[in-house]
């Protein structure tokens, strides 16, 4: 799992590092803040979202491929409580590879209207802690959090001024037997839209 982490985090980097010509015309990025939620956890981190649009329909619309990748704490864990061996950890991680279309503001470059739409699907992984009270590890109940599946998000994005901001919702099935008691985890944020190139609107 921490090798797979490291990868999507070296791919993010990848899209940082890209010329500045290339970003003006395909890359897009963001920074924020968002909540996790799941059966008996409850985190919060900070949001960087880098996307790449590799299909640009328009000036207004494009398909892109990115991430919404959290870095932070579960608000709700247990400090002292160990299960298999291992202690629960504070950390909490949320990392989806999404494919994405975007509509309307701050889908491209060119794009310069006061709002915006974007959904997508892709793959995803959350990992984190919570707090409960009878660990049952044979009914696969533990207070350690490893969900892994598809995910789907959706989200608008609106200037106030010529600030863009972007808010987004978005949902983790849970597909691995680690925790067959957590069905998913559901989430929201709210980022602030970092322009390679401000216009007047």
């Amino acid at each position: 799992m921490l090798k797979l982490y490291t990868w999507l985090y070296a791919l993010c980097l990848l899209f940082t590092v890209m010329p500045a010509s290339g970003q003006s015309r395909y890359f897009a990025h963001s920074v924020g803040a968002g909540l996790y939620t799941g059966n008996n956890h409850f985190a919060g981190g900070i949001i960087y979202s880098p996307r790449f649009n590799f299909g640009v329909i328009s000036s207004r619309s494009a398909f892109a491929i990115g991430t919404q990748l959290a870095l932070g704490g579960s608000l709700r864990s247990s400090y002292n409580r160990y299960s298999g061996g291992n202690s629960t950890s504070f950390f909490m991680a949320d990392v989806p590879l999404l494919v994405t279309y975007n509509y309307g503001t701050f889908a491209t470059s060119g794009a310069h209207t006061r709002l915006g739409i974007f959904t997508g699907a892709g793959y995803g992984f959350h990992n984190g802690s919570r707090n409960i009270n009878d660990v049952d590890e044979e009914e696969g109940i533990t207070d350690q959090v490893h969900v892994s599946g598809p995910v789907f998000t959706t989200g608008c994005r609106f200037l106030i001024g010529h600030t863009s901001l972007g808010l987004h919702f978005s949902y983790l099935f849970n597909s691995n037997q680690y925790n067959p008691d957590i069905y998913g985890i559901g989430s929201a944020g709210l980022s602030y839209n970092i322009h390679a190139v401000r216009r007047g609107i």
